[in-house]
């Protein structure tokens, strides 16, 4: 039997894709129809005023999940230290040039103008930084560097997180996972406060990205009130990455279905950071500020 390559173009920017799959099972090939989360590059070049001067450079190229653009770059300009809040930021648009879409239609040119007065500090960054869906953005992976970024004091209140919530928070996460559901192949990154309440959610096909879209879809909502009670839930493991996007977002508590690295161990130590690892509806480890959780945290 010939092989098909039938595949449908997704709307504008959609963040999945409908193709054939054929199924094996023993002896028998089934034809069926099948949803695909979407990867693209996303590049993004950043634009700013300088003592009247107007200046423009790229400041990444990453592979995302499209469809959530705007809040993504927020989320990794605050990431960076390029901005503190949604007030640092003039614009954030897609060149919308048609002759520059991508054949299958997806806007993967983005400007961030930052407003008047607010000039980066790049002189921490690579002139010319790629990143993948995979590893968030390489060659940053040093505690130097997250200090040189200036991330805000965490919430130092005690025992406001109790063992039950913690360990109630992916099951919550995972019954809003849409793009997961659809497709099996997105990580999430869900935003949970004091009093367990679902703040926010979001997926992509890279971790990293997923937590960069939370962090800037709350710096739209809230302006990154630093001193809340907040916990990030992430779908994976945790890297030194996502303890960075964390601290920068002023997030307190971080908590992962996976393992984290020595290295994101190290930098939630720096900057008190209660890190906690392997949660299911059962147990959790807590690799750094157990403090934050309430005095029965060993009752589980």
């Amino acid at each position: 039997m010939a092989k098909s390559n039938h595949h449908q173009l997704p709307p504008l920017n959609s963040p999945t894709v409908s193709l054939n799959k054929a199924i094996y099972r023993g002896s028998k090939r089934e034809l069926r129809l099948d949803t695909v989360l979407v990867e693209q590059p996303l590049q993004i070049t950043l634009k700013w005023y300088e003592l009247n001067v107007f200046h423009s450079r790229i400041f990444s190229i990453t592979m995302r999940t499209p469809g959530k653009d705007k809040i993504l770059i927020l989320g990794l300009l605050m990431a960076e230290g390029i901005i503190k809040t949604y007030a640092d930021v003039e614009s954030i648009v897609a060149e919308l040039d048609e002759n520059r879409l991508n054949e299958n239609g997806y806007e993967n040119l983005w400007i961030a103008t930052l407003a008047k007065g607010i000039t980066p500090q790049l002189s921490t960054l690579e002139q010319y930084q790629l990143t993948y869906s995979s590893c968030g953005l390489c060659g940053t992976t040093s505690l130097k560097s997250l200090e040189f970024k200036n991330p805000p004091v965490l919430n130092n209140e005690p025992h406001w997180l109790t063992s039950n919530q913690i360990k109630s928070m992916p099951v919550v996460m995972r019954e809003h996972q849409l793009l997961f559901n659809k497709t099996g192949g997105s990580h999430a990154t869900a935003l949970f406060d004091d009093d367990n309440n679902l703040l926010n959610i979001q997926e992509d096909i890279g971790r990293h990205n997923a937590l960069d879209k939370l962090n800037g879809a709350y710096m739209m909502q809230v302006n990154a009130n630093v001193n809340k009670k907040l916990c990030a839930v992430v779908s994976g493991r945790v890297s030194f990455e996502i303890v960075q996007k964390t601290v920068m977002a002023g997030i307190s508590v971080l908590a992962a279905v996976g393992a984290p690295s020595d290295l994101a161990i190290k930098a939630a130590k720096r900057f008190d950071l209660t890190l906690i690892g392997f949660v299911s509806e059962y147990s959790f480890n807590v690799y750094h500020g157990d403090w934050r959780i309430h005095e029965n945290k060993n009752t589980f």
